[in-house]
């Protein structure tokens, strides 16, 4: 009578890997699940676009905030004090347009598909922002407001130059990422920004 071959070790080894690690495999496994060795990422693909899209929202808020803070010019005052709250004004907002870029280029690789390039068209905003302002300071810095016929020139300049500034879109520019809309409706500074944009 014929003899029965027996499966060799590597043979029975295959075929029980192939039971374990298979799609159909429904084998219970007796053991402690343990960790995924492999941590989320904290930026680029698999990473959380919540706190990314943040990150951006948190950038942007950082030059509103003293965009938004007007000069005080209630009661007599004379035109040294104009000038020198005005320029302030403008500086502080310059600055904050400077902190706002430099907080974007750190908000590490972009999660979706496209928010890098979101990321860049703010950031490209805020430095054509930056020299406006910018523009509109020099403007009032050189102003004599001893002259007082060529002070308010000046700052009729200043103002119809601030007037065609136009500022950034960053939630429209976010909006237009559904994956992004998305994960801004539950980030807060996202939440914050759009609080701030005008109706309409």
């Amino acid at each position: 009578m014929p003899l029965t071959p027996r499966p060799s070790r590597v043979a029975v080894a295959a075929v029980v890997g192939a039971l374990l690690f298979g799609g159909g495999c429904s084998s219970v496994v007796a053991g402690v699940p343990t960790a995924d060795p492999a941590p989320q990422p904290t930026e680029g693909p698999g990473s959380d676009p919540v706190a990314w899209v943040d990150k951006v929202c948190g950038a942007v808020l950082t030059y509103t905030t003293p965009a938004l803070s007007a000069p005080d010019f209630a009661g007599r005052l004379d035109l040294p004090t104009i000038k020198q709250r005005l320029s302030d004004y403008l500086g502080s907002t310059v600055t904050g347009l400077q902190q706002s870029q430099a907080q974007l280029g750190a908000v590490g690789r972009s999660p979706v598909s496209g928010g890098d390039e979101t990321a860049t068209t703010i950031s490209d905003g805020l430095k054509k922002l930056e020299g406006d302002v910018g523009g509109a300071k020099a403007k009032v810095d050189a102003a004599n407001p001893n002259d007082i016929a060529s002070f308010q020139g000046a700052l009729s300049e200043a103002e119809k130059s601030l007037n065609e500034v136009t500022a950034p879109d960053a939630i429209g520019n976010i909006k237009a990422s559904p994956r992004l809309d998305k994960a801004a409706g539950q980030a807060a500074n996202c939440q914050k920004l759009q609080s701030l944009a005008p109706p309409g």
